[in-house]
């Protein structure tokens, strides 16, 4: 089942900037501000040092941003279908509809479909104007696979072929951020620690057009991070009530930091939400395959800060406590 979705979307601020200034020293995006530019014997950096280290994003590529989510819920065993797997679906669309990404939409689809389903996407025609994609899959899983409707194994590392630069040239040079709610195995991911002797530490764009070389060799897999919702050989769990605080976390970090913070940033924060409201089942989310060569922000500058507030679908939020004390599944 398929539907595509291409809303329309509030209109950012203003493309006019005049200047753009930068703090990387705070770790802070660039300020693409109507302010006056600052004088020569200000510090900033100039226009060619940031493209360098940001990826392009502008109102034009923002209007015409593309994501696929494909949610398995339902399987030929009744036995394994994932209640709850509904909300987390919503939640990410709601997600994805806030930050300017029209969502073409499957569901209950066999391992043979998920793969056609990412070949149809590579040949998606807004793949020429996005600045980046989302790739969100759910279901049972096992490591490197997941399970379609048929409960037939789809092998992960097909996504990253589908939309490589050899067969997704539209792509090239552009964050293809890939979301993996699955099992990776069935050990629980635990270990008992013996707190006195434990040591604490703490861890201190251009036209489409010329993103695609004319000639000579490239990588043929990057611009990649992928974000998997739990360690190797590990469960993944899920609410049946609420679905799961994988999805929960990602839309609360993501919707409050996307002014702020590049994408690993935000990743790393929603590992951080699995320390600070810690449940029975431990779980925590790895970021893997990254070939991020810049840095990623979905708004990269504060007048498109305006785009958080625009009246939108709201993302459906749940109390992590509440959750935590309802039956937990896995996958």
């Amino acid at each position: 089942m398929m539907m595509e979705e291409e809303e329309d979307r509030a209109e950012s601020a203003r493309s006019s900037c005049p200047s753009v200034a930068s703090d990387q020293s705070k770790g802070q995006p660039p300020d693409f501000s109507d302010e006056p530019g600052p004088t020569r014997s200000e510090n900033y950096f100039p226009l060619n040092y940031i493209f360098f280290q940001i990826y392009p994003v502008t109102e034009y590529s923002i209007s015409n941003r593309i994501a696929l989510l494909i949610n398995i819920r339902h399987f030929y065993d009744l036995k394994s279908n994932r209640h709850g797997a509904e909300y987390d679906a919503q939640a990410v669309l709601n997600l994805l509809y806030n930050l300017g990404y029209a969502v073409v939409y499957y569901q209950d689809l066999t391992a043979q479909e998920i793969d056609e389903a990412l070949i149809r996407f590579s040949k998606h025609r807004k793949l020429f104007n996005t600045d980046s994609v989302f790739v969100v899959l759910m279901s049972h899983g096992d490591l490197g696979t997941i399970r379609g409707s048929d409960l037939k194994n789809f092998e992960i590392d097909k996504i990253y072929e589908r939309l490589n630069t050899k067969n997704c040239p539209a792509l090239m040079n552009k964050p293809k951020v890939i979301i993996i709610q699955a099992c990776r195995g069935e050990n629980e991911g635990v270990v008992t620690v013996d707190a006195s002797r434990q040591s604490m530490g703490t861890e201190n764009t251009g036209p489409p057009s010329k993103n695609i070389a004319k000639v000579g060799k490239v990588h043929i897999e990057k611009d990649f991070i992928g974000f998997h919702s739990s360690t190797p050989h590990t469960y993944s769990y899920r609410n049946p009530e609420y679905g799961s605080n994988f999805f929960h976390y990602i839309c609360d970090v993501i919707l409050t930091g996307c002014c702020q913070d590049d994408i690993e940033e935000l990743f790393k924060k929603v590992m951080q939400q699995f320390e600070d409201f810690p449940s029975e089942q431990k779980q925590m989310p790895t970021k893997e395959r990254d070939t991020l060569t810049k840095h990623f922000y979905l708004f990269p500058g504060k007048y498109h800060c305006l785009v958080c507030a625009s009246t939108g679908p709201q993302i459906q939020t749940y109390s992590v406590k509440k959750a935590s004390q309802k039956p937990v599944f896995t996958c």
